[in-house]
């Protein structure tokens, strides 16, 4: 199906992404899981990218040279830098997850995401606490200090009315 070390042609249709064209070489195909394993050129000689596919992706398949007749060695894998790339994946999947409050309805999210654009936020049930300092209760009308820092609450309280105002009116 894909020859190891042609040169293809792919066009892709990626879930969340759309579609896509890539030029690349075919490194590894593995039947069992419909991976493939391709290399497209970098901006220089001594950088590329490697990717691997599902195949269910690939809608079309066009080979630009055909492969030789030996496929040349994989390029080593720096396994140490996959899984740092992996954790700072991870760490920045979890942080967008906590911006997402639990059992909060359109309003509520909407309001935190105006907040959290100038300022930090974080969700604590379903208060939104901004800058570990200010809780905006529900139904999210007003806000108030913690410590008596008032100059803060009015801050928070200028950007919670500008957004409600938004949301009525959108």
């Amino acid at each position: 199906m894909y020859a190891v070390g042609a040169d293809v042609q792919l066009e892709l249709e990626l879930p969340g992404v759309g579609s896509e064209t890539a030029q690349c070489t075919v490194l590894a195909y593995d039947v069992a899981t419909d991976r493939l394993v391709v290399r497209q050129p970098g901006s220089t000689p001594f950088h590329s990218t490697l990717r691997v596919l599902k195949g269910a992706h690939v809608t079309r398949i066009v080979q630009l040279k055909p492969a030789p007749g030996t496929p040349e060695p994989l390029p080593q894998v720096d396994l140490g830098r996959c899984r740092e790339r992996e954790e700072k994946a991870v760490r920045a999947a979890e942080a967008e997850a906590a911006k997402i409050g639990v059992g909060v309805g359109r309003q509520a999210q909407a309001i935190f995401d105006a907040l959290a654009k100038t300022l930090p936020c974080r969700w604590s049930g379903d208060e939104i606490v901004v800058l570990d300092e200010i809780v905006v209760l529900p139904p999210y009308e007003s806000c108030t200090s913690l410590h008596n820092d008032d100059a803060g609450a009015m801050r928070v309280q200028k950007v919670l009315d500008s957004e409600r105002l938004r949301l009525q009116t959108a």
